[in-house]
């Protein structure tokens, strides 16, 4: 049943990829934009078709019912789709066809390529496990879900949802987490085509297969795109789509074209804070081929149509289009210095690179110590192939284009955020050039750097595969049914049986009272499986919880009744900042512990599976 389940939603997610590249097809021609290759076509309209929908998404978050709004346009969609639907279908026969009758060195990279994305596919059917997902990416969408469209300053990091998180809300609108991860896996698919349609432009096929194998099998690619349940690799897919649309804009400097260029940087730059960078890298190799201000200004507006709803959201919610990033020059009425700090930290914003760690960013060199991993390894080729691509590529427009966005979004993302794993927006176009600098010095140079080059290559995809199947055989077992959901869940889903636990007891509390009103405040980090009504109480995380202005009794009770919290859970102790002011609250009997008990819990790293015995003690809000 899981096996069957896992299927249908990838069927889904793949079937609702090719409606709204059937939907973005139809709007190229309306925008006279001409493509002829097959994959080009079908990579455009994809892009296109989900800037569409998302922004329709948005919209459909103001409804008082989000999944009937969301059926709408799904209807909607399929239905304007229709027209061109078939020729989308053309369009994959003809690729198939067409790689059929490749090299048999080709046929078996693509025989590789596609063994590698089913195996990544049925391991992202695994039960949601990621930490920022169970934090936020997914755990904010389903707020939405619950108590509408509005801001939750419990949970801080829902200000930084964007564009790409409304794929996440369709999937949960539809009661469907599986379909909501085949959206995400959906991303990464396109990324990775995208990746070989770049390198394709500037090499012979089989290199198009060794950079879609490449980039796959990239630790933090099978780690985003198989558990993260992030939708990064949806802005990897634009930005790819944006560098091809780029190095066509001097041959076809029409409307039209500036319009796609524009789209693709302004979703890229909506779905997260870090995509401004990639956005901004684009528009500045857009500017270099258009050369003209008529089509840059269709480009930005293309982009803000795109991409500017979590921003005006932000704007409208707090005053800040990037809260809390911007209080400076937007300041609010009351900053929560605790949690501001906590975030700054947690993006890398705090963190200032010497000019000698920001110049390793382009080469994917760097290395965070603060966040030392596996999953942030991105692999040797781009590092050890870059120097080809600047000196043997010939220098045509996708040259330009894909070195503007790679060397300047890199450098920016070094810069301003210091956090290495975002360099994965612009990996797609980095491995594509570096396989084009990989081909180019195997046509000019000798036999034996030939082979040097393809056994560096063929290392590193060996390595790459070895490493993806060790990561995600946990999750590959589940999602074609072998081990149960709930045995995952309980074996490398962190904060699972805390979560369970306070779920059936406040449960069980409201019923015993006959009151089921009233939220429970937690202190856990991962909140997606907690099904009761919560608010985050960890000072870190929570801009509505400052220990500056929650000191006293008093402080407390007005916090307590303006929230309508009516359970607090401490599990095992209070945050340091918070516990001087609760405990006294225990002491004085305005908290009473109404049950108690233990759970075995993960500790650390989810790959080390070390657990230890967690205490958990309920508390009711006296009234």
């Amino acid at each position: 049943m899981e096996f069957a389940g896992s299927l249908c939603a990838l069927a889904g997610a793949l079937l609702l990829g090719m409606v709204g590249a059937a939907l973005g097809r139809r709007f190229l021609r309306l925008l006279r934009v001409g493509i002829s290759c097959d994959t080009e076509h079908l990579l455009f309209g994809a892009a296109v078709g989900f800037v569409l929908l998302e922004a329709a998404f948005f919209g459909a978050q103001l409804s008082g019912h989000i999944p009937l709004a969301f059926c709408i346009i799904l209807a909607a969609a399929a239905t304007l789709a229709a027209a061109d639907f078939t020729a989308v279908l053309r369009g994959i026969a003809n690729i198939v066809a067409r790689g059929w009758q490749d090299s048999a060195v080709s046929r078996w990279l693509a025989s590789a390529t596609c063994l590698v994305l089913l195996i990544e596919g049925l391991a992202a059917m695994a039960p949601l496990t990621g930490s920022d997902a169970l934090h936020y990416h997914f755990a904010a969408p389903a707020q939405v879900l619950r108590g509408g469209f509005a801001p939750d300053f419990f949970v801080l990091h829902s200000f930084l949802t964007g564009q790409g998180h409304l794929l996440i809300l369709l999937g949960l609108a539809l009661r469907s987490e599986k379909f909501a991860l085949a959206l995400l896996y959906l991303g990464g698919m396109l990324a990775a085509a995208g990746a070989a349609c770049l390198t394709r432009a500037a090499a012979p096929r089989r290199y198009a297969w060794l950079a879609a194998l490449a980039f796959l099998l990239s630790p933090v690619v099978f780690w985003q795109i198989s558990t993260a349940g992030a939708p990064d690799l949806w802005m990897a897919f634009f930005a790819s789509v944006g560098v091809l649309a780029i190095a066509k804009v001097r041959e076809a400097p029409t409307h039209g074209l500036a319009a796609v260029c524009g789209m693709c940087a302004g979703v890229t730059a909506g779905t997260k804070y870090t995509g401004c960078i990639v956005a901004a890298s684009l528009l500045l190799a857009f500017l270099w081929e258009s050369r003209s201000l008529r089509l840059a200004a269709i480009f930005v507006a293309a982009s803000l149509g795109a991409g500017i709803w979590p921003y005006a959201r932000n704007l409208l919610w707090t005053g800040d289009p990037v809260f809390p990033f911007a209080l400076t020059w937007f300041p609010v009425a009351q900053v929560n210095h605790t949690a501001l700090a906590a975030l700054l930290a947690d993006t890398g914003v705090a963190v200032r690179l010497s000019l000698w760690q920001i110049l390793q960013f382009p080469f994917f060199a760097a290395v965070d110590q603060k966040h030392l991993g596996f999953w942030q390894f991105f692999g040797p080729l781009c590092l050890v192939f870059a120097p080809m691509f600047f000196f043997l590529v010939p220098r045509d427009a996708l040259w330009r284009a894909s070195l503007v966005v790679w060397i300047t979004g890199a450098l920016g993302i070094g810069a301003i955020s210091g956090m290495l794993r975002f360099l994965v927006f612009l990996l797609p176009v980095a491995t594509a050039a570096s396989l084009a600098g990989a081909a180019e010095l195997c046509a000019r140079a000798s036999r034996t750097t030939r082979w040097l080059a393809m056994a560096a290559v063929g290392i590193t995809l060996a390595l790459g595969f070895a490493g993806m199947l060790v990561y995600v055989r946990p999750a590959l077992a589940t999602g074609v049914g072998l081990v149960s959901r709930d045995k995952y869940l309980q074996e490398y889903c962190p904060d699972y049986a805390t979560s369970q636990f306070i779920n059936s007891r406040i449960e069980g509390l409201s019923a015993a009272t006959g009151n089921s009103g009233g939220k429970t405040m937690v202190f856990v980090q991962h909140l997606y499986n907690l099904h009761v009504p919560f608010v985050d109480g960890d000072p870190n995380g929570s801009w509505a919880v400052d220990p500056e202005r929650l000191r006293t009794a008093g402080e407390w009770q007005a916090f307590f009744h303006q929230n309508g919290i009516r359970w607090v859970v401490r599990s095992p102790e209070y945050p340091a900042s918070l516990a001087a002011s609760l405990n006294q609250l225990e002491a004085i009997g305005l908290l009473i512990p109404v049950a108690r008990g233990e759970v075995l819990e993960l500790s650390g790293m989810r790959i080390l599976n070390q657990r230890r015995v967690l205490p958990i003690v309920i508390l009711n809000v006296a009234q």
